[in-house]
């Protein structure tokens, strides 16, 4: 194994201190603050862990001519695809955390307690896996054994555990428009599961939490409105303490989600996204994500011919107003196709296209 460098382990540090910080929050004897410290505080441990792992691969978690360091979103690409230290269900575990932390930091959300122990717990788990996987080190051998999310009755069955929440969310429903607040926080945390859960790993928008309450109200199955949360379960192994928790996406189906444009049979389920959820990039966000112009990146566009794919470029017309948008799909094969080709090869190609186009 490499030698570490001094900052890769100071980095490691911090993801280790914030760590033992989220637990010490899990296992207070009062709530105050509790639920949203301990979101904040694992998410910026895994943060820390990735720019360290990162680091210690690439040299650097900066963007070329970027002063700020990688967000959360990159250091997920990057460890999947680019370095390919994370599985796919690990790249789900932590984009349910960080959709956890986004609601914590910005909204009123009410996640019970069986609910935090799995987000902890699986945090825990995932940690100690890095730790070892990359740095040959266990959390064991960082603090003591002890210092674990303690719960007294540790659920088992995610589905389960996710049944009794909406159930709690239909029971403050049936009381009344009164009630409709708390139905949304209760709702929240669970919705972080099915949005996070996705390929695109989405936040949760208010439109589409309102959307939820509005087709549940009109009697809609949850099955239906939240599909996603039928594939996760939990990988329990151990009893008391330590125990470990991992979070997969390869339950026992009863649905599955149709893509796009593909009949639905069976036992299909349509999802309904928002257009421009899906399509929510414009060529002028693209170039600033890439570090480029916007005539350059097109000229990139042309090498992928993006625009004859549905799954990176959409139109819309609104009224008067025609959208032209790209997906995280788009923005992705760009970022790769930038590494593999140089922009002097791409605009001696596609430069006279680019500056006579209108898209």
């Amino acid at each position: 194994m490499p030698r570490i460098k001094r900052d890769v382990v100071e980095l490691k540090k911090r993801a280790i201190n914030s760590l033992v910080l989220a637990i010490e929050l899990f296992n207070r004897p009062h709530d105050q603050g509790r639920a949203e410290g301990v979101l904040i505080l694992l998410h910026h441990a895994f943060e820390m862990l990735l720019k360290a792992i990162i680091k210690q691969r690439k040299g650097t978690i900066h963007e070329k001519g970027e002063k700020y360091t990688y967000t959360f979103d990159k250091c997920l690409e990057i460890a999947q695809n680019e370095i390919e230290v994370i599985s796919t269900d690990e790249r789900s575990t932590l984009s349910i955390l960080d959709a956890h932390r986004d609601i914590a930091m910005h909204y009123y959300q009410e996640i019970s307690e069986n609910l935090l122990y799995v987000q902890a717990q699986a945090a825990v788990t995932l940690f100690d896996d890095l730790l070892n996987r990359i740095f040959a080190e266990r959390l064991a051998d960082c603090i003591p054994e002890r210092v674990l999310p303690i719960s007294t009755r540790p659920p088992k069955d995610l589905q389960l555990l996710i049944d009794s929440e909406l159930t709690q969310v239909d029971v403050l429903l049936q009381a009344g428009s009164r009630k409709g607040i708390q139905a949304a926080a209760r709702l929240r945390p669970i919705l972080a599961l099915a949005t996070a859960s996705r390929h695109n790993a989405e936040r949760v928008t208010e439109a589409e939490l309102r959307k939820a309450i509005s087709r549940r109200r009109r009697g809609e199955e949850w099955s239906v409105l939240l599909p996603e949360i039928a594939q996760l379960k939990l990988d329990t192994q151990g009893e008391g303490i330590p125990i470990y928790y991992r979070i997969k996406k390869d339950a026992d189906l009863a649905v599955r989600i149709a893509k796009d444009g593909e009949p639905v049979v069976g036992t299909l389920v349509k999802q309904e996204i928002d257009w421009f959820d899906k399509y929510s990039l414009s060529v002028s966000d693209i170039a600033q994500k890439l570090g480029l112009t916007v005539p350059k990146t097109r000229a990139y566009m042309f090498e992928l011919n993006i625009w004859d794919d549905p799954e990176m470029y959409g139109e819309k017309k609104i009224k008067s107003q025609r959208y032209k948008r790209y997906t995280k799909k788009a923005l992705d094969a760009l970022r790769d196709i930038v590494k593999r080709l140089s922009i002097e090869d791409v605009w001696n190609k596609y430069g006279r296209a680019v500056m006579g186009m209108q898209k």
